[in-house]
């Protein structure tokens, strides 16, 4: 199996999973057509994910129930290798991979700059509406040149490889950072008006985006300059114009991107009727309103719920520590009539301007730029006070013999260690699959019903992560290890600070039968862990995670044992747990209680 072929598996089979009964079968049809032999790897794949969870890591394994562990690992290397050419593109490094394809970081030799190259996978490539919709980014994107829009450089094919070039940002999503903390009000207007100016000449060039959402906002790190991206679905828009079905058309015919994407769309966009600059200015008040709240507005248990809120209540009121006005903006940029709303972007980051200059913020809540400032006044203050200090001193020496002074007590530094969690849930209930969402910690399972574990390491260290089965009365309880693994951070304990995991990482892990409590172990440590990088061997798809020597399972057990009494500070939100732990290691063991 060639690894384009594998990756067109993938991408079915993930999708795939996501739907029910009838509608995931049909979906299987509709996208494996005449190729008997594609919809029979998909459905194989399917009929393993349904029996998997006998063999889930909940129930004593710790295989991944998806299609991952079918296939070599050398049918998942990258395409491109480090430093291989790519037409006039040198291959630096991997940086993800998806179901839309591989994304590199290059060097483009004709210009000398790194940029990122997203080569799209075989299957995309030869689907035609897929590819129009690349086209359209890039030709978009490329004629609005503006500091807050992502720039293209070029859209093309070399070796039978369709690939698009842009430039390349050293940051995160706004999804990413959403997932890791709560913004503070200045800082959540700043990211807000950024994108309105990045907006405002997309509409001024009368291009409407018509997919702003989180995950189509980058943050760069080393100013948090905010940059647009994916114009995908966006259109030229004319006064007059016809009604416009094609980004409804679009987001209910791909599955896997609807509930990512629903919850962002304004009332006529989910109505399918005309659309233009203002239904920008919806998706923003909506994702300005999950910046101040931690969560969006409209999350209703199906697809069809949710469409319901959107045309038809409104948002909670943001808390009573939120600024009055800000309540007010963003009111007025959800208002189910588009003439109730702001009529420019402009207009609305005017107003969130003023938000940003009142004593309220400006006080209690200042922005980066405000922040620097500050930083140097205060700086200056004390280098001030300093010198005056020590003129001050070199004089009285002048007057009187010096003085034996004792030598200064040595400042003991305490490190710690930080980690933030939280797990997604799908619940198995009269035979289906809910929609998922995400809990903070701990909560009752039933068998059949599913997770995913998300880490966040916000330094550097070694993470562990070690499955405790229930007790069933022995003396040392079985372990399954978790990660590291060969297809996790290629086998490596180390993450880099800011570093997010997801595990596992394209499937899930399920609850079986057996009823007791289990305990996830979160291991994060600033050196390595001897006891726990032995057992790195097991979590293989040979050995399924599952430690089977016993002197090696009683090491284990041993480790936690004596360091689990030391408890770390647990602060845990609405959909995130942090946990903080003075020295070196932090031990902590996640419930997963099921019946």
């Amino acid at each position: 199996m060639s690894p384009e072929r594998w990756q067109q598996i993938s991408r079915i089979f993930n999708s795939a999973i996501s739907l029910d009964g009838e509608a995931r079968a049909a979906y299987v049809v509709d996208q494996c057509g005449t190729d008997e032999s594609l919809r029979s790897e998909v459905e194989k794949l399917l009929a393993s994910h349904q029996r998997a969870s006998a063999e889930g890591f909940i129930g004593g394994r710790a295989a991944d129930d998806g299609a991952a562990l079918i296939v070599e690992d050398a049918e998942l290397k990258p395409r491109l290798e480090k430093g291989q050419q790519l037409g006039s593109y040198l291959i630096l490094d991997q940086l993800g991979v998806g179901g839309m394809g591989e994304v590199y970081l290059a060097k483009d030799s004709r210009l000398e700059r790194t940029v990122a190259l997203k080569v799209l996978s075989p299957d995309i490539s030869e689907d035609k509406r897929r590819m129009q919709r690349f086209r359209q980014e890039a030709k978009v994107a490329s004629s609005l040149n503006q500091p807050n829009i992502l720039t293209i450089f070029e859209f093309g094919e070399v070796e039978g490889l369709t690939f698009l070039a842009t430039e390349f940002i050293d940051g995160e999503t706004l999804r990413h950072s959403l997932h890791r903390e709560r913004f503070k009000v200045a800082e959540t207007l700043d990211i807000a008006i950024q994108v309105l100016t990045a907006l405002e000449a997309a509409h001024e060039a009368r291009i409407v985006h018509r997919d702003i959402k989180p995950e189509n906002v980058m943050i760069r790190h080393r100013d948090r300059l905010v940059k647009v991206l994916d114009f995908g679905l966006a259109k030229v828009t004319e006064s007059g114009s016809h009604v416009d079905t094609e980004a409804a058309t679009e987001f209910r015919t791909t599955p896997g991107v609807l509930m990512g994407t629903i919850n962002y769309m304004s009332p006529e966009q989910a109505r399918a009727m005309n659309v233009d600059e203002r239904t920008d200015i919806w998706s923003v008040g909506v994702m300005l309103y999950e910046m101040v709240t931690g969560v969006m507005p409209f999350v209703g248990p199906t697809s069809s719920h949710t469409l319901v809120q959107i045309i038809e209540q409104e948002p909670p009121p943001l808390p009573k520590d939120a600024p009055v006005e800000l309540q007010r903006i963003i009111r007025k940029a959800m208002a189910k009539s588009p003439n109730d709303r702001y009529q420019s972007a402009k207009d609305m980051a005017a107003d969130l301007k003023r938000v940003l200059a009142t004593d309220d913020t400006d006080h209690t809540d200042r922005g980066p730029a405000q922040k620097r400032v500050l930083v140097v006044a205060l700086l200056a203050m004390v280098a001030a006070t300093a010198a005056i200090f020590a003129v001050s001193i070199w004089r009285a020496s002048r007057e009187r013999p010096p003085v034996a002074v004792p030598a200064p007590t040595p400042v003991v530094v305490n490190s710690e260690r930080r980690l933030t969690y939280w797990i997604t849930v799908q619940k198995f209930r009269e035979g289906k699959y809910k929609d998922p969402y995400v809990i903070a910690g701990e909560i009752n399972f039933e068998a059949g019903d599913r997770v995913r574990v998300n880490v966040r390491t916000p330094e550097a260290g070694h993470l562990y992560i070690v499955n405790e089965g229930p007790r069933g009365g022995e003396t040392v309880p079985e372990f399954n290890f978790l990660f590291p693994s060969s297809t996790a951070n290629k086998g490596s304990s180390l993450l880099a600070a800011d570093q997010q995991i997801q595990i596992p990482k394209a499937s899930w892990y399920r609850f079986d039968t057996q009823e007791g409590v289990e305990r996830l172990w979160l291991i994060f440590s600033e050196d390595a862990v001897p006891e726990l990088e032995s057992v790195k061997q097991f979590a293989s798809k040979e050995a399924a995670g599952l430690i089977a020597d016993m002197t090696q399972n009683k090491l284990v057990h041993d480790f936690l044992t004596s360091h689990s009494s030391v408890k770390p500070e647990v602060d845990k939100g609405e959909t995130l747990t942090t946990l903080t732990a003075s020295g070196k290691l932090l031990v902590y063991p996640v419930r997963l209680e099921h019946h």
